[in-house]
């Protein structure tokens, strides 16, 4: 069952979240006659896990006196909303959903909401007792099934000559590819950073040819690791492409990342830390 985390801190918004982050459109909560919140949807930080968590902010007017909320799969949201009508799915919610603790008038709760597996519809609801004012948000969580076990190996950091193996203190990792079930283009190495720590590749309808045979063109999103790199904290990996800005890098500049048939695969990643780039280099995935 779909578990309901209270009680985020909100410099976590304000910090890890601020980057992703989307408002659902509405009115501002402020001098209202009537119930009226706003939602701000987050991806969720560690130690949740934002495949399948997602972080939302309620903020609500002076009128709101109790909030509710309930995360449905979108086919069945969709299919009770037409039942029912948009006020009748919304007193549904307030009969039916999880109460937000702390909501007395001018109000603002951050709530997390867990363990969603496909597109859901996620109905927040504020009421003053008698008036409803009901906003929702998508979210779509991810499954995944095993490829292929295989270790990742990390390569040499070009500009400083430094291996990448001295940041995280291990020439190579255990780790399972895996692929999305709800996106064939999508894969990441499992936990290959530690537990949380996922790097994702996306595949590219773009194939190319070297001596090792035909490979498949992917771009690989920033990810923040665990590791740190002396005193200026965490250390990230993204592809050229995104480090430069120019997705040109990774198909025809010379610094692309590809998957071969075997799902062996050769990563051309940036390593940055607050102070700026660290270095670049290949790092690869060799299946067993």
């Amino acid at each position: 069952m779909t578990k309901y985390i209270y009680g985020l801190f909100a410099v976590l918004f304000m910090s890890a979240f601020i980057t992703s982050c989307t408002e659902e459109e509405g009115t501002e909560p402020g001098g209202d006659g009537v119930p009226v919140i706003t939602v701000y949807q987050y991806a969720a930080s560690l130690p949740y896990n934002s495949d399948n968590d997602v972080a939302l902010r309620i903020a609500t007017n002076h009128k709101v006196t109790s909030a509710y909320y309930l995360a449905e799969p979108a086919a069945d949201q969709q299919s009770r909303l037409e039942s029912l009508g948009e006020d009748g799915y919304a007193r549904y919610v307030v009969e039916n959903g999880t109460e937000v603790e702390g909501i007395s008038g001018n109000t603002t709760v951050d709530v997390v909401v867990t363990g969603m597996s496909g597109p859901y519809v996620i109905t927040i609801v504020g009421t003053d007792g008698s008036a409803l004012s009901s906003r929702s948000v998508e979210f779509t969580g991810l499954a995944w099934e095993d490829v292929v076990d295989g270790t990742y190996v990390f390569g040499t950091v070009a500009t400083s000559g430094q291996a990448a193996a001295n940041i995280v203190s291990q020439t190579s990792l255990p780790t399972t590819l895996q692929v999305c079930t709800t996106d064939a283009t999508l894969y990441r190495f499992r936990d290959v950073f530690g537990e949380g720590y996922s790097m994702k590749i996306n595949l590219l309808d773009q194939t190319a040819t070297d001596d090792d045979g035909e490979y498949r063109f992917f771009r690989v999103p920033s990810i923040t690791t665990p590791f740190s790199y002396g005193s200026y904290g965490a250390v990230s990996i993204q592809d050229i492409g995104y480090w430069q800005g120019d997705a040109s890098f990774v198909t025809a500049g010379g610094y692309e990342s590809g998957m071969y048939a075997d799902y062996s695969c050769f990563i051309f990643v940036a390593y940055s830390c607050s102070a700026g780039t660290i270095g670049y280099g290949y790092d690869y995935f060799l299946p067993e």
